[in-house]
């Protein structure tokens, strides 16, 4: 029976725009029931290891995407060459579509602290560096944070059905349970001469940590767009701290047609599953310029026919 509910769930960008991926919905719910383990291919061509039967990869094997702002947004402002970020990177599928925009003569660099997620990253990045189109993928088994230390990964009874939700407990409340991490500071990672284009964080709420631990490259403004994860109500500290530091910050709105950038504001609504998220930039109109363009680049039709922003 149809259901305005039902309706909704079909009548999205994913399905309408590429209807094969409904196809693929249905195929994929009949036959993957028992299965925790299976190959999908991407819009932009590359294949990924996930778990059907987890978050994540539930989007993914049913969606064909993960966080419809975001992915778009990340197709929409790399360009060739340019060394990329992936903090949270997970079984990698930012990675997979920064990797394929920064091209052959792109570096991404990723970071993921868990270590039963950073064997799948592994796994999927293995399969990506044969394909013509990658650059360099450079990977971390660390947290990134404000000070270069030892720190826990605290998991809750969640982490099972969804990998994205590992956190790196803050340090008045680290336990003697949970993982053992490393933490970084970005700004001991990357040379001085090193300059970031596009850098993606999703922290699980260590976001404000992360800036805190890469203020020089902010200050030395070697990194032009940020694009992260804030479930905080507006203006967090995270987007008074980039705020404070130059960046013009936007929240990401997806729409039937399209990501609107939303200046100084969140995003209106969100979709199901999807968290609210916000572009940092020391370019807006660059970013605006880009992400202006009606249509989605990064599936659909348009992806197909060499519009490339």
């Amino acid at each position: 029976m149809l259901t305005f509910r039902s309706i909704a769930k079909i009548a999205n960008p994913p399905y309408l725009f590429r209807p094969i991926q409904m196809a693929n919905r249905v195929w994929r719910e009949l036959t993957w029931r028992s299965s925790d383990r299976e190959v999908v291919r991407l819009p932009w061509g590359l294949a990924i290891v996930i778990n059907p039967h987890e978050a994540i990869g539930h989007n993914i094997a049913t969606r064909g995407v993960y966080d419809l702002a975001v992915t778009e947004t990340l197709w929409r402002l790399p360009d060739p060459g340019e060394l990329v970020v992936d903090a949270g990177a997970n079984i990698g599928y930012t990675a997979s579509l920064l990797a394929v925009r920064a091209g052959a003569r792109g570096r991404v660099l990723c970071f993921e602290p868990h270590p039963e997620v950073f064997v799948c990253l592994q796994e999927n990045v293995s399969a990506w560096k044969d394909d013509a189109r990658c650059g360099a993928f450079l990977l971390r088994q660390t947290a990134l944070g404000g000070a270069s230390s030892v720190s826990t990964l605290e998991t809750s009874d969640s982490f099972g059905h969804n990998r994205g939700t590992a956190r790196v407990a803050a340090a008045d409340r680290r336990s003697a349970g949970g993982l053992s991490v490393q933490v970084e500071r970005l700004d001991d990672v990357l040379r001085p001469s090193e300059e970031i284009g596009v850098m993606k964080i999703d922290a699980e709420g260590a976001e404000l940590e992360i800036l805190r631990g890469m203020q020089a490259i902010l200050a030395a403004r070697r990194v032009r767009d940020i694009v992260f994860e804030e479930t905080n109500g507006y203006p967090a500290a995270t987007h008074k701290f980039l705020a404070s530091r130059g960046y013009m910050v936007f929240g990401l709105q997806a729409g039937l047609f399209g990501v609107r950038c939303l200046r100084d504001a969140p995003p209106k609504v969100v979709a199901q599953g999807d968290p609210p998220n916000y572009l940092a930039t020391i370019a807006p109109e660059r970013a605006l310029e880009r992400l202006g363009r009606p249509g989605w680049r990064s599936f659909g039709i348009l992806s197909g026919i060499g519009a490339d922003n």
